[in-house]
């Protein structure tokens, strides 16, 4: 169990303990706690997603942004799921009987959308204008709320089966620094274009049969800027910026990206 779904289940722990004393003035705290808990849930749910999630997203902590990051990666990131296995009679072949290992409840975008603002709500102070415009908090309207999001999270963390994720994958090492590269191939796409999280270089895959993935770097070739070299350089997308420059292998010349090439003999 990781440190996340651990503190999640403190934190419903918490926050179920609050709602239990019956005190209005109790359930902010009950709010803090049930906030605190989708969050780590969350967090847990991104760490299945770990070697694909693009590290500067990191800093996202709000779960509505990392649920999104991870549906960009996966489409059914958010979605329940059963796991069962049994033996093929032959490749390919239905098994006869299946055995059911669990299901997996999710604490899906949709549901965090619809509640996680509304308990950051009851954190605050009414102000001026809910002041001025009516009667204060409506204990029992965020007592109802409460007790729903706790509910739904003592699903989630009672699935014998979490952050179970499936899919096609490409798997090399970069073209340019040799850190090993392993990303999901969408089920509702054939081509997918995706960076090296170490380096930045660019790449685009495309998906040739269920099993197979073609990985194509993105090269452009580019010839000295010496008039009189022929010379043909190989350069990453990424280096194709405004005063990037290199040394010519033929001529020893020194080339200079400025939205044009510009060509310095040797001296």
């Amino acid at each position: 169990m990781s440190i996340h779904r651990s503190r999640a289940r403190n934190a419903l722990a918490s926050a179920q303990s609050e709602l239990s004393s019956g005190e209005d003035q109790r359930l902010k705290y009950a709010a803090l706690e049930l906030r605190m808990a989708i969050e780590s849930v969350t967090y847990d749910r991104a760490l299945a997603y770990k070697s694909e999630f693009p590290p500067h997203e990191y800093e996202t902590w709000q779960p509505k942004k990392v649920m999104s990051v991870l549906l960009e990666i996966d489409s059914t990131a958010d979605s329940d799921s059963t796991l069962s296995f049994g033996v093929e009679p032959s490749p390919g072949q239905k098994p006869e009987i299946m055995r059911l290992l669990g299901n997996e409840i999710v604490f899906n975008l949709k549901v965090i959308k619809k509640h996680y603002d509304a308990l950051g709500s009851y954190l605050h102070a009414p102000s001026l204008k809910q002041t001025l415009s009516g009667p204060g908090p409506d204990y029992g309207k965020m007592r109802k709320r409460c007790e729903e999001i706790a509910g739904v999270l003592k699903k989630v963390l009672a699935s014998p089966v979490f952050n179970s994720t499936f899919g096609i994958f490409s798997s090399f090492d970069c073209y340019e620094c040799k850190v090993r590269i392993r990303r999901r191939m969408p089920r509702d796409r054939n081509s997918l274009e995706i960076d090296c999280f170490n380096c930045l270089a660019s790449y685009t895959l495309t998906r040739e049969s269920d099993d197979q993935v073609r990985m194509d770097p993105h090269h452009q070739k580019i010839v000295c800027a010496n008039t009189g070299c022929d010379h043909l350089t190989i350069l990453l997308r990424r280096e194709v910026v405004d005063g990037n420059t290199w040394t010519c292998k033929k001529c020893r010349g020194r080339n200079e990206i400025r939205l044009g090439i510009v060509h310095y003999p040797l001296t």
